[in-house]
């Protein structure tokens, strides 16, 4: 199936750069571009689903003071 879209020329030039470097056509890395954006998306998409069931079932939930707490530990763990 084709399709047809506008590209600006910086994102074009992304594109052939791209292309030229993994010697592969546009149209084989503007298709893995948006096959790893789908991914993503579906991916993002199903964690917010869960996070809303669990959240609409009751939780369990934390305290914001204890994400920012946690949060800290962590960036200050990995600094060390």
């Amino acid at each position: 199936m084709n399709i047809s879209l506008r590209i600006d020329d910086e994102t074009m030039a992304r594109l052939d750069r791209t292309a030229k470097s993994l010697e592969r056509s546009r149209s084989w890395v503007a298709m893995e571009a948006l096959d790893q954006f789908l991914s993503y998306q579906e991916h993002f998409c199903r964690t917010v689903e869960k996070a809303v069931a669990e959240a609409e079932a009751g939780g369990p939930f934390m305290a914001h003071a204890d994400v920012v707490a946690a949060s800290k530990a962590r960036k200050e763990a990995r600094g060390r």
